[in-house]
C-alpha cells in the first residue's frame, strides 16, 4: 500500500541518540518542511514504498551506503552522493533495510505558480525551483560543502525562530540548492576508477571462501595497505571489511534458502567465518535477522533471494 510521509514529529525538535528530526512547519518557514539526520550502528527495517506529497527531498549520504528505489529502478549511495525524489513520486528503499552509516534529508515544499520561494519573488523562485527539479539526474556526487550546509540547517533549526534566524535559515537552504545544481557536474565514478572497482568487487566475489584480509586485496590491486583502504572507502563509501562481510552476507542468504539440509555452521565456515556464532552477529547486524530466522521466512513456500 503507498504511504504518505512527511515524518513530521511531535515537536520541532526530535531527537534520540540516532535520529535529529527538525520539524520547520510551524515556525514560519515558508516551504521548508523539514531536516533529519540519522546515525546508524546497524540497519533498520526497510522504507516501505511511500511519497511526499508536493515536496522535494533531498538525501545526502555521508557515510556508508543505502539503496533507494524510485519507478522501479534502484540507485546504490555511498559517502558523498545526493540522491533527490521529486513531488508525489513513490520511492522505497526496495528490500534493502535502511543501512548502517549516516545520512540527511531535506524536505521542501515546491511553490505554486507566482508564490515566493525562500524569501525570494515569483522570478527568483520559479529560477531556483526550475534549477533543482529540472536537475539531469536524481543520484551524483556531491562536493565540497554540502555536509556543512546541512549541519548548519540542523543547527540554526534549534534556535528560537526570530526574523534574524529565519533568513539565516532561507540563506543556507538557498546556498543548499545551488550546490546541489552544481554537483550536477560530478559524475558518480570516473571510468577508470569504475573499472578498477569492478575487478576489486569481482576478486571478492570469486573468493569469498577464502582469506580476504586487507594485505590480499591490497596486494591483488599493486597498493599498499594504507592507500588500498583509504582509495577503497573513497570510492565505495565503506571500508573494505565491510564490503567483504555485506558480500559474505549477501551469499549466504542465498545458501540459507536454497540448501535447507546444509547447516548454518556449515554455510558459516564455508564462508570463512570464524565460528556460527560470529556470522550469526554478522548477519544480524547486515539484515535484521538471524541466519535461522532469514532461513525460515522462506520455509513455508516463499520465494527465495535473487
Amino acid at each position: 500500500m503507498l504511504k504518505y510521509r512527511s515524518d513530521k514529529p511531535m515537536d520541532a525538535l526530535q531527537k534520540n541518540n540516532e535520529r535529529t528530526i527538525i520539524n520547520f512547519a510551524d515556525t514560519g518557514i515558508d516551504h521548508v518542511h523539514l531536516i533529519g539526520r540519522y546515525s546508524y550502528l546497524g540497519v533498520r527495517p526497510q522504507l516501505e514504498t511511500h511519497i511526499h506529497p508536493g515536496m522535494i527531498e533531498i538525501c545526502y549520504c555521508d557515510k556508508g551506503q543505502q539503496v533507494y528505489e524510485v519507478a522501479g529502478q534502484e540507485y546504490h549511495l555511498k559517502g558523498g552522493d545526493v540522491f533527490v525524489t521529486f513531488p508525489n513520486e513513490p520511492h522505497s528503499t526496495a528490500d534493502y533495510p535502511e543501512d548502517k552509516g549516516i545520512l540527511y534529508w531535506l524536505q521542501l515544499h515546491v511553490p505554486k505558480k507566482g508564490e515566493n520561494f525562500l524569501g525570494y519573488n515569483s522570478a527568483y523562485a520559479k529560477t531556483l525551483i526550475d534549477a533543482i527539479t529540472q536537475l539531469p539526474s536524481r543520484h551524483f556526487r556531491g562536493t565540497a560543502g554540502i555536509k556543512k550546509l546541512l549541519d548548519d540547517i540542523l543547527q540554526a533549526g534549534k534556535q528560537p525562530m526570530g526574523e534574524f534566524n529565519k533568513l539565516i535559515v532561507y540563506n543556507l537552504v538557498t546556498n543548499l540548492l545551488i550546490t546541489v545544481v552544481k554537483s550536477t557536474a560530478t559524475p558518480v565514478q570516473n571510468k577508470a576508477n569504475a573499472t578498477r572497482i569492478l575487478n576489486v568487487k569481482q576478486f571478492i566475489n570469486e573468493n569469498l571462501v577464502n582469506d580476504l584480509s586487507i594485505s590480499v586485496l591490497a596486494a591483488q590491486q599493486y597498493l599498499s595497505e594504507s592507500h588500498f583502504k583509504s582509495w577503497f572507502k573513497r570510492e565505495m563509501g565503506i571500508s573494505p571489511m565491510d564490503y567483504v562481510l555485506r558480500e559474505r552476507v549477501e551469499r549466504a542468504k542465498r545458501l540459507l534458502v536454497g540448501h535447507n539440509n546444509t547447516s548454518i555452521t556449515s554455510i558459516a565456515l564455508g564462508l570463512n567465518f570464524s565460528s556460527s556464532q560470529y556470522f550469526a552477529t554478522v548477519f544480524k547486524k547486515y539484515t535484521g535477522l538471524t541466519p535461522a530466522g532469514y532461513r525460515n521466512m522462506f520455509k513455508e513456500g516463499a520465494t527465495g533471494p535473487a
